[in-house]
């Protein structure tokens, strides 16, 4: 047993890269193989069976270390979105004036934490500790509340708002500003 043992382990350090990951593997695999020992049908074929349950633990284990990673980059990229967008709104008279009358029609808590942050800037701590959030979730959450503010102004505002809301010059129903001239080919112009 020891000398195979030490070939299972030979084979799953060559494709794994490290022995602590071959370690963890290999005991999945003998807890299988106990699991599993009555699907043996031919004794001579021992070691063909036992490759074919080593080669499937194997496979689950990079299943499961892909979901893994593909887990916490997808974290690292949303907590990175999230710090990206961190910086409120530094001037909310010179962005478009739909901003303020498209924030009722997002749902309430989005619309809450876009008011207070961006808005109001009120500090991030306070927010979270009011709603009994982390700082972390809150982030996430106003980067989604953000990116559903900035889809609720493409389709309010159009073309005219695709390389940012500071030079929107949209006329339509419910915006503060009605304009003489607009660059938004879809949209009527108010004289």
């Amino acid at each position: 047993m020891s000398t195979n043992r030490h070939a299972f382990l030979g084979f799953l350090v060559k494709r794994l890269g490290n022995r602590a990951d071959a370690e963890d593997v290999l005991q999945e695999f003998c807890i299988r193989v106990l699991a599993r020992k009555d699907q043996l049908r031919d004794a001579d074929r021992m070691d063909a069976w036992l490759y074919a349950v080593l080669r499937s633990t194997l496979n689950d284990h990079y299943r499961k270390s892909g979901r893994s990673r593909r887990l916490k980059d997808a974290v690292a990229l949303e907590a990175q979105s999230a710090a990206v967008a961190d910086d409120p709104v530094e001037d909310m008279d010179v962005i478009c004036k739909c901003v303020k009358g498209l924030v009722t029609e997002l749902r309430p808590s989005d619309a809450e934490l876009i008011r207070r942050i961006d808005i109001d800037d009120d500090d991030r701590a306070t927010v979270a500790a009011d709603l009994g959030l982390k700082p972390g979730t809150l982030n996430v959450r106003l980067h989604r509340a953000r990116a559903a503010l900035g889809d609720a102004l493409m389709a309010h505002c159009g073309p005219c708002c695709r390389h940012g809301f500071d030079d929107c010059a949209c006329p339509p129903a419910g915006c503060a500003h009605p304009v003489e001239d607009t660059d938004c080919g879809d949209k009527d112009t108010v004289s």
